[in-house]
């Protein structure tokens, strides 16, 4: 199988377009016994996804060019997710499927950095059905292991569910009505909200920043919103009225590099993120204001002596919690 990817070009762009890839996803099973009987997988089912890492995409490569972004990883595995599940394991087409967990630890460094010729990305991706009712798993759970130029370098998990039609609707319903609830708990800017210059979150475009200036308290602590562009199909609302899952895991990683730069001093263009463990617990409506709170532990050093930053996170709408996360921002010379 090709995939055209979605994530790499963005919906409505043209595949001329700088930062087009083309990537293949090939089915590895363990056992060819239930596809000659035409019957859905109950079990592990293993892939390789492999391709040209982009060098020339809008806002993964946007910046100073040091390293690959590991988000190629989780936005590949967010694209492929529903497919596998529909394809592999007989879950219906009109039952979409929503990741609520995704982590990823980069365990080679040296391997994301960038080089003047393309990088060969392969994803090993081991998937497994879970809470299976009447034969069809309500969700799926993710194992991944990434190699770069033939170079293991990060492993990861991730884990979706699968929601049937009018359980879908009544949520979104649901989310929206929650969210306006009780109006004196109502969470926005006290005045105008400025973007950072896009060098303190490692990126070179304005078009790319979606995170305010913060307000910092005692600690380092950070408190930044997320900025929605409503002309980036990437980086703004989906056609159900949320922010997209793009728009939430690049605000994670701006508000940690931003973080872990103001907090300590970590240079941000040298900075890449080594961990992220994301839990989302709720939808981000997109005409209500989001807001990020970020909290920097202290400075360490990895295995080859690099300076370290944990940041933890959280995501809240109205005071209600969107997101949840922890990183670790790494600095490489």
């Amino acid at each position: 199988m090709t995939i055209e990817s979605t994530a790499i070009v963005g919906p409505g762009l043209d595949h001329g377009l700088p930062g087009h890839a083309t990537r293949h996803l090939i089915h590895c099973p363990p056992s060819w016994d239930h596809y000659l009987l035409e019957a859905p997988s109950s079990g592990e089912e293993r892939f390789l996804l492999t391709g040209d890492a982009p060098s020339t995409h809008p806002l993964f490569n946007d910046g100073p060019g040091h390293f690959h972004d590991p988000q190629l990883v989780t936005e590949a595995v967010r694209e492929i997710g529903e497919f596998v599940g529909q394809q592999y394991f007989g879950v219906p087409a009109d039952r979409p499927g929503l990741f609520y967990r995704v982590g990823l630890g980069v365990t080679e460094v040296a391997a994301w950095r960038a080089g003047r010729g393309p990088a060969r990305m392969t994803t090993e991706l081991r998937a497994t059905p879970a809470n299976t009712v009447n034969g069809v798993p309500r969700g799926m759970d993710f194992h991944l292991a990434v190699s770069l130029n033939d170079v293991p370098c990060a492993t990861g998990t991730a884990s979706l569910v699968f929601v049937m039609p009018g359980l879908h609707r009544k949520q979104l319903a649901h989310s929206r009505w929650a969210v306006r609830a009780a109006p004196e708990l109502a969470d926005e800017p006290d005045g105008p909200v400025r973007p950072v210059e896009p060098g303190a979150v490692g990126r070179d475009a304005a078009a790319n920043v979606v995170v305010s200036e913060p307000t910092q308290s005692s600690q380092g602590r950070l408190s930044t919103w997320i900025l929605l562009h409503r002309d980036d199909p990437a980086l703004g609302a989906t056609a159900d009225g949320h922010l997209t899952g793009t728009l939430l895991m690049e605000s994670l990683r701006q508000a940690s590099v931003l973080t872990a730069g103001r907090a300590v001093g970590l240079v941000p263009e040298r900075a890449m993120l080594a961990a992220c463990e994301v839990h989302f617990r709720g939808y981000a409506e997109a005409d209500l204001p989001v807001r990020c709170a970020t909290v920097p532990g202290p400075v360490g050093r990895d295995a080859a002596g690099r300076p370290t930053v944990p940041v933890t996170l959280t995501l809240t709408q109205n005071r209600r919690t969107v997101a949840e996360a922890r990183t670790t921002v790494v600095q490489d010379f």
